[in-house]
């Protein structure tokens, strides 16, 4: 009898790790299986997030500090183009803020900041190409080059009254002379 029930015990034992050899190729499987499900569903879910549309960001409350030190025509470049990211709090990564010329002087890595910026504009690098709604613009080759007349300048400060009216050209003053010029002739010969 004791014999028996010692085969028995054993031959139980042997079922159960033979059983269980059974069940672990099963339990495999059916781990893999569920990790093949979740990576479906999430590739699904991914490609349902990217055929929506992106979200609009919301309006920035800051574009300009008052008396900020900037010169017009610089202040309303970084205005339209940088401070969407260069902004209070930052967005989209930006490392720094630059609404005053103060901020400007700030030290980047033993430089100015004003000469990081010409180099990030000088290179392309800026504006940077973000995912965003609205999509971000790049530079005009006209806002590059007031960008960079300032910074190769030494950025100088320069207080900007953004009610001043726009100052005339060197082409209008010029046209404005040439028809008051045009015009005296002809009063002088109505007289006679």
């Amino acid at each position: 009898m004791a014999r028996s029930l010692f085969w028995f015990l054993v031959s139980a034992v042997l079922i159960t790790l033979l059983g269980g050899c059974q069940r672990q190729p099963r339990a495999r499987e059916r781990e893999a299986a569920e990790a093949e499900a979740a990576a479906r569903a999430f590739a699904a879910e991914a490609a349902r997030r990217d055929a929506l549309p992106m979200p609009a960001e919301p309006p920035l409350e800051l574009l300009r500090a008052p008396h900020s030190g900037l010169p017009c025509k610089v202040d309303d470049v970084f205005a339209n183009k940088c401070r969407r990211c260069h902004t209070i709090p930052t967005r989209h990564g930006a490392p720094f803020v630059f609404f005053t010329w103060d901020d400007t002087r700030q030290d980047r890595l033993g430089q100015p900041l004003y000469s990081v910026i010409g180099r990030a504009v000088r290179t392309n690098l800026m504006p940077y190409r973000v995912e965003a709604n609205p999509p971000v613009e790049p530079l005009t080759d006209d806002e590059k080059k007031i960008i960079l007349d300032w910074v190769d300048a030494g950025a100088p400060r320069e207080e900007c009254d953004p009610n001043a009216p726009e100052p005339k050209t060197p082409a209008s003053t010029s046209a404005q002379a040439k028809a008051k010029a045009a015009a005296a002739p002809s009063k002088a010969r109505s007289k006679d």
